[in-house]
């Protein structure tokens, strides 16, 4: 595991092992932990993945080794485990062509930083530190997945389907006539449509390694794990039936919708913006031909 840590940073680390109560070098594409070492605390170190520390089983919704890789910047968050609290510092740092993120973690729980940082006296702090941490990643109105979200995590799915040479499929799909709901009925009624919208979106995509995020307006972004066009397909049809099957409520009237849909499956040297373009192209097709309509890349239609 310490294969990739040479001298110099061998060095610096043990410098950080002396401040930190637990100091790791992950690669967050992968999902792995190539060194680490903690002091004793009720924690027992998973090195299979990195967020094994963390008693999850798939990766952090608000990943700062992530963010630290992508943006190539340190950042700082908090997170609980074991009813500990953790302060959690990422900083990236290249090693033979190769950037890999390094953690130091300092256990704050019975420290008075907490109340500090939340101006509050609290025992508890793990529901304020969930609220915090899912501010920086999710929609307000909706509680999907934000466009920060789609930035930092889409590029990581990209490389890792490349490394397993995994298919992958991106769906994006918004609701047809969005606006005349805007315009007749008000944006309260418009926020409660896309509240219901997101949350039939949510409930339909089962995938353990799939997400659903809101990329703007009433256009939503799905990505769907290790699934080929005919499995696309087939889940996005049953999306946009239930869609249209759904009775639309709100403090004013009932509403019958539909949704259009365009998918594109992750090609060869394909980045996300000419991902994302490819399926909003799709899209776009699906809304000139009427909506209510699933449009892929490839001549697949339905």
């Amino acid at each position: 595991m310490n294969e990739i840590v040479p001298k110099n940073i061998a060095e610096t680390l043990v410098v950080l092992e002396k401040i930190y109560d637990v100091v790791r070098i992950v690669d967050p594409v992968r999902n792995k932990v190539v060194y680490a070492k903690h002091e004793q605390t009720a924690l027992a170190l998973d090195e299979a993945t990195c967020y094994g520390f963390w008693k999850k089983d798939k990766f952090c919704n608000n990943c700062i080794s992530i963010r630290a890789f992508a943006q190539q910047e340190t950042f700082v968050k908090f997170e609980t485990v074991h009813d500990r609290v953790y302060m959690i510092t990422a900083s990236p740092f290249q090693y033979k062509n190769q950037s890999y993120v390094v953690e130091m973690l300092s256990d704050i729980t019975d420290k008075s930083i907490l109340e500090n940082i939340f101006a509050q006296e609290q025992n508890n702090f793990s529901d304020i530190i969930l609220k915090f941490n899912d501010a920086f990643v999710k929609d307000e109105l909706t509680k999907l997945f934000n466009r920060r979200f789609i930035n930092e995590r889409l590029p990581v799915e990209i490389a890792t389907n490349d490394m397993s040479a995994l298919t992958a499929c991106l769906v994006m799909i918004d609701i047809d006539s969005f606006k005349l709901i805007n315009d007749n009925y008000g944006h309260i009624a418009g926020d409660e449509i896309l509240l219901q919208f997101a949350t039939l979106l949510k409930d339909t995509v089962k995938g353990s390694r799939d997400w659903v995020a809101r990329y703007g307006g009433d256009e939503f972004l799905i990505y769907l794990h290790n699934v080929d066009i005919e499995q696309a397909g087939k889940i996005t049809e049953r999306i946009r039936q239930v869609v249209g099957d759904y009775n639309f409520t709100t403090q004013k009237m009932n509403f019958k919708l539909t949704g259009s849909i365009g998918v594109s499956i992750l090609k060869n040297k394909m980045d996300m913006e000419a991902w994302i373009n490819d399926a909003d192209k799709n899209l776009y097709v699906s809304k000139a031909e009427g909506g209510n309509k699933v449009t892929f890349t490839s001549n697949h239609n339905s």
